[in-house]
């Protein structure tokens, strides 16, 4: 099994978003490894499309559909837990697409919306 396999299984084995240290920590505990090995395990995984990165708090989240190659990510974020849910970004496609913003080509985008989830209300 890959470096990349095992990253992602740890992803998919945990009910909680991931640092790349904390997937190091649990990679560590199957074989030895340095920190640039998860991170290009890390930036497979995201252009291959089967996780996002949350920038908000640094953490991994699996993909939870398959993506189209021209679609959007759009994360919602709690600001109080860091929960973190996939959306459906056609949506905010349509309603960026209708009102355009000068200098920006917004074919290709990720967007993140902080909130707070409704355990945390």
């Amino acid at each position: 099994m890959s470096n990349t396999e095992i990253v992602l299984n740890i992803i998919k084995k945990t009910s909680k978003n991931l640092t790349a240290y904390e997937i190091l920590e649990r990679l560590q505990k199957i074989k030895k490894t340095q920190p640039m090995t998860v991170y290009r395990a890390l930036d497979k995984l995201i252009e291959e499309g089967k996780i996002h990165k949350n920038n908000i708090n640094k953490t991994f989240v699996l993909c939870k559909h398959d993506h189209r190659e021209d679609e959007n990510t759009t994360l919602a974020i709690c600001n109080k837990c860091g929960d973190t849910e996939e959306l459906e970004s056609n949506l905010f496609f349509e309603i960026l697409s209708k009102k355009p913003i000068k200098n920006f080509n917004l074919s290709n985008f990720s967007m993140q919306i902080i909130a707070t989830c409704k355990g945390c209300n």
